[in-house]
């Protein structure tokens, strides 16, 4: 069957935007009542020093801005994600940068007026008892990115160019949103399967049959290949830029200022010392090598080869995808297995369905991932194509975990309503674990099996696919940071190394495992990626937790409800885990290897 067109995606698949925006004329009127926004912002210029009144007035009307300009955004994004070849959403994203970038600078102005007050008095703003405790977080956050802020003049000057500054993740995702094709190859059953790197991602690197996960996998790297040097660019200039801001501002490393930079717009900063972020993959990576080394031999035996190739590293022991899981079922078996969590928790994922925050369809030009959008005063989004298989589903419980997470954070002010990432992969990954427990639970052994191979797909995902890419980015920094050139041979060659680390000689790794780099979006988004290993980490202690009979319902979803309002250290520890310790992360390694031992007593 030939890849879908927009128009030709079955209406019950796509999600219900007019709940943003009713039409485009509607998204327009609320460009223009942004820009007047914006324009009255610049009206708290002169009260931000004036006491508690004059900064929390401006922070209730920075409130306002940033809610609007995520909704206009956030319409814009998700009608790209559709189809992004699409020159109507196209406009619609640009007229959306426009627009916040404009936010942007006004913001920045600000900030940087407010910063220039003594420290003093940031400080006794961000201790204040009253009503500024509502953004104690955002003020200490502040506080802490003083000493790194330029002059008011210079640091105009960035924000006047910030939207050319994001132009290496812009091209990265034209690139391979609407430029890259990489053809079509028969899948298990002889149809035809639309070959992207989401597509071999979640669909053919996780079926079991082999040579449909070659022939996807060939003809990705083929595809790939074509933009191997532009894109080599493309992050080579996204990396410099951030060496070049780092020094600017008087950062020891890169690492130390993409760990304590807060977005203007309102991300939290994760505001942690370089040698936490060190302290992640230097346990994970290290200690889950020789269990993955252990899973590759199994699998190895078992399908009668020396050794698995590249293209098989996340493919499961048993066969998970032969067995197909219709949407309907879907809808019926995550409600089931959230309800652990209360009806309040059941009754917030049953309306995601009900309510059509979901896209699951899947058609030329649409977005190369999954991904969970909240939109403020509205509800979360969700998209994630759906292709009926075992992984799709975990995928999806994944998404509506961080939509849990934005319906409970929503209660807060709008500038606490976004998590700091490292907080933000524990809410999804913890639904993941969900979901295995209750599949374990209700069903047959064979069922059991392929759970446990899907669970291991999560920890590859989570341990591996991003960690390593934590890693990636970790070693380029170090070398731009010393003065080295990062050229694309550069990029390849350190990839490669650090998956021959990491595999050993369990694993063939081909050419196209040097272009693993060229696969994903995280590396234009700082250190993210690691952060992924954090979240299921501390998802995996809770879900041990509860296996072991404690109820950890309340805790856990008080702990949702605080979203931003809190570090994400002290977040993990209202939750009872001590994320800043080794222990939880040894701990979820040794999960991991307790599934291969589960599977190795099947097959050895």
């Amino acid at each position: 069957m030939a890849p879908l067109k927009r128009s030709e995606v079955p209406q019950e698949q796509v999600w219900n935007l007019t709940d943003i925006f009713r039409n485009v004329s509607e998204f327009d009127g609320a460009l223009e009542s942004l820009k007047s926004a914006a324009e009255a912002l610049s009206s708290h210029k002169d009260t931000l020093g004036g006491g508690e009144a004059g900064l929390l007035s401006f922070l209730r009307a920075r409130d306002e801005v940033l809610a609007l300009t995520a909704r206009i955004t956030s319409f814009a994004s998700l009608n790209f994600s559709e189809d992004g070849s699409d020159a109507s959403n196209q406009s619609l994203m640009a007229r959306a940068q426009s627009a916040a970038h404009l936010v942007q600078t006004t913001l920045t102005t600000l900030v940087n007026t407010y910063l220039s007050l003594p420290e003093e008095s940031l400080r006794r703003y961000a201790h204040s008892d009253g009503p500024l405790r509502a953004y104690r977080q955002y003020l200490l956050e502040l506080v802490e990115v003083k000493a790194h802020k330029l002059t008011a003049e210079a640091e105009s000057a960035l924000a006047a160019v910030a939207e050319s500054l994001n132009a290496p993740s812009n091209l990265y995702r034209n690139t391979t949103g609407g430029d890259l094709r990489c053809g079509t190859v028969l899948d298990e059953e002889g149809n035809e399967f639309l070959v992207t790197p989401f597509s071999v991602m979640v669909r053919a690197e996780t079926s079991h049959d082999g040579a449909f996960r070659k022939r996807a996998y060939d003809a990705l790297t083929n595809g790939l290949k074509a933009y191997h040097n532009t894109l080599g660019v493309s992050l080579s200039t996204e990396i410099k830029k951030n060496v070049s801001l780092a020094k600017l501002r008087g950062y020891a490393s890169t690492a130390e200022m993409l760990l304590h930079e807060s977005d203007v717009t309102g991300f939290p900063s994760d505001n942690i010392p370089v040698s936490f972020f060190e302290r992640v993959p230097g346990i994970i990576l290290k200690e889950l090598a020789p269990h993955m080394q252990r899973y590759a031999r199994l699998r190895a035996k078992a399908w009668g080869v020396p050794k698995i190739r590249f293209c098989d590293v996340k493919a499961p022991l048993v066969d998970t995808s032969s067995v197909k899981i219709s949407f309907s079922e879907v809808e019926k078996i995550i409600p089931a297995a959230v309800s652990v969590m209360g009806d309040e928790y059941r009754s917030i994922i049953e309306q995601a369905f009900e309510e059509k925050w979901i896209y699951s369809g899947d058609n030329l030009g649409a977005l190369q991932g999954a991904y969970c959008n909240p939109v403020p005063d509205v509800h979360p989004y969700v998209f994630d194509p759906y292709h009926g298989i075992l992984y799709d589903m975990f995928t999806l419980v994944h998404e509506l975990g961080h939509a849990a997470h934005g319906v409970y954070m929503s209660k807060q002010v709008q500038q606490n309503r976004m998590s700091s990432r490292l907080f933000v992969e524990a809410p999804s990954t913890f639904n993941e674990h969900l979901l295995g427990r209750y599949l374990r639970e209700t069903g047959s052994s064979e069922t059991r099996l392929r759970t446990a191979c899907a669970q291991l797909f999560t920890f590859h995902h989570n341990f591996v696919t991003h960690l390593i890419e934590g890693e990636l980015l970790r070693r380029l920094y170090l070398l731009a940071d010393s003065g080295a050139a990062i050229t694309t041979a550069v990029l390849d060659k350190t990839q490669l190394e650090i998956l021959q680390e990491f595999w050993g000689e369990t694993v063939e790794l081909d050419d196209g495992a040097a272009l693993t780099w060229m696969r994903q979006a995280h590396y234009y988004s700082g250190l993210y990626p690691y952060t992924y290993s954090v979240g299921l980490t501390a998802s995996t202690a809770l879900a041990v937790r509860l296996e072991q009979g404690e109820d950890i319902t309340k805790t856990w979803i008080e702990v949702l409800k605080a979203g931003g309002s809190k570090h994400a250290l002290d977040l993990f520890r209202d939750a009872g885990i001590e994320m800043d310790s080794d222990t939880p992360y040894k701990e979820a390694v040794a999960y991991v290897g307790r599934l291969i031992d589960e599977l190795e007593a099947e097959f050895v």
